[in-house]
């Protein structure tokens, strides 16, 4: 029988690897900026989908960070000055 918490670190797990194929590292990143991954899973959000909001969460956070973070619309990832339309988190 597979536990819940098994079953959390094998999505988790899942988390990382579609991380790792952007080059976004999640031990790199979630120490700085807590993503929360666990409401995710209770949620039942898919693990792909889950790595990209953390993705942007953590841009966003190293935007705001650096000071330039995106002033059109609330929650917007991208940098200042980006081109097209604002992409919310």
């Amino acid at each position: 029988m597979v536990r819940m918490a098994d079953t959390y670190q094998l999505w988790l797990d899942q988390v990382r690897d579609a991380l790792r194929s952007i080059n976004m590292q999640m031990d790199d990143w979630q120490p700085v900026w807590s993503f929360d991954f666990r409401s995710e899973y209770d949620a039942g959000v898919k693990a792909d989908d889950a790595a990209t909001k953390a993705n942007r969460y953590w841009w966003k956070e190293q935007n705001k960070s650096l000071k330039q973070d995106c002033r059109q619309t609330k929650d917007c990832w991208l940098p200042r000055g980006h081109r097209g339309v604002c992409q919310p988190l």
